[in-house]
């Protein structure tokens, strides 16, 4: 799994610089939607072996309703944890799933819920 933390904090790297709300990776893997009034200020992603945080710069939320964020995992397969959390580090969604080499999409709904979706 090694691989996944280089291509994990290229991609977050680039959002941090980028400084928009909508980003990621160009053919992402995990795809991070936001369909809430909510505004979602940290995404973490963990798997059994490491843990990756994207931020937006300080006071700013990283994705507002209708933007997203793309994840590239190449190669990488297994279980995850995705954590969203607010303005103060609050959680606002925990989803569990797993990756099994088909795109997934993962929206925070308005009730507080993440919803998966696969590519087929």
């Amino acid at each position: 799994m090694k691989p996944f933390v280089p291509l994990l904090c290229a991609a977050l790297a680039a959002l941090s610089l980028s400084g928009c709300g909508s980003g990621g990776a160009a053919h992402p893997d995990l795809v991070v939607y936001n369909d809430s009034t909510r505004v979602i200020y940290t995404i973490t992603l963990s798997t059994s072996t490491q843990s990756q945080s994207v931020s937006a710069p300080q006071d700013l939320g990283l994705l507002e309703r209708g933007e997203s964020y793309g994840i590239s995992l190449e190669g990488e397969s297994g279980p995850f944890t995705l954590e969203l959390k607010g303005e103060r580090g609050d959680l606002l969604a925990r989803c569990r799933s797993s990756f099994e080499g088909k795109r997934l999409a993962l929206t925070f709904e308005e009730d507080g819920r993440v919803s998966v979706s696969r590519d087929e």
